[in-house]
């Protein structure tokens, strides 16, 4: 995962938007974001990076969350980032992991660290299952609100059948100044997922079926 390549980028990128503008009106959304694959061909990782879009006709990057669901067996590590302008502050976080083309159930995950560094007070962080879905949200930040945030999870269980992971995220974040202005960050990324068979290169080792 190109943790330090991004992460240097997003914390020395200044902010293109400007403070204030529409800060008593109703959040901004952002549904478009370019998807970018990791730099290294042989990382699985994929980035949203989200754009400014400002009314001042400004349009720089304002954040970018990415997700690594790894390669190999059960458990398996899967990673997500969050990196955002200097004058910004996270605020919130869900995520719904899902297997779409599996049994209607939802893949199993656990919670590791939560998030790397020893900073207090701690983010609050839930991890449910809702229907078909596995549920991550992060309610409070904490000191980790205007640093880039790294959220530690495993997959644990994984339907059988499935052969696709969607992960459906929404961040919010919200633009500090003198006036505070509140963006939504809101798209989802797809991953080919083969659990005990993934070779790590996107294919699957199929079982010889002659005994």
């Amino acid at each position: 995962m190109r943790r330090r390549a991004f992460l240097a980028s997003a914390l020395t990128a200044a902010s293109t938007l400007t403070a204030g503008c529409g800060s008593i009106g109703s959040p901004t959304e952002h549904t478009d974001p370019v998807v970018e694959p990791d730099d290294n061909p042989r990382d699985r990782a994929k980035y949203l990076q989200f754009d400014g879009d400002g009314d001042d006709g400004d349009d720089g990057d304002l954040a970018t969350v990415g997700v690594d669901p790894t390669s190999g067996p059960l458990p398996r590590p899967l990673a997500v980032s969050i990196s955002h302008t200097e004058d910004t502050e996270l605020r919130s976080l869900t995520q719904r992991f899902t297997a779409p083309d599996g049994d209607g159930s939802p893949p199993r995950l656990s919670l590791r660290g939560p998030f790397e560094g020893g900073h207090k007070p701690h983010p609050s962080v839930s991890l449910f299952r809702d229907e078909t879905a596995a549920v991550v949200e992060v309610h409070r930040f904490g000191e980790l609100a205007d640093e880039t945030a790294f959220l530690n999870l495993a997959v644990t269980e994984w339907p059988e059948s499935a052969r696709r992971l969607v992960v459906d995220s929404t961040v919010e974040l919200v633009e500090t100044g003198v006036f505070e202005h509140t963006h939504v960050l809101d798209a989802e990324l797809t991953f080919d997922f083969f659990a005990e068979t993934d070779t790590g290169d996107g294919t699957v080792e199929t079982p010889d079926s002659s005994g």
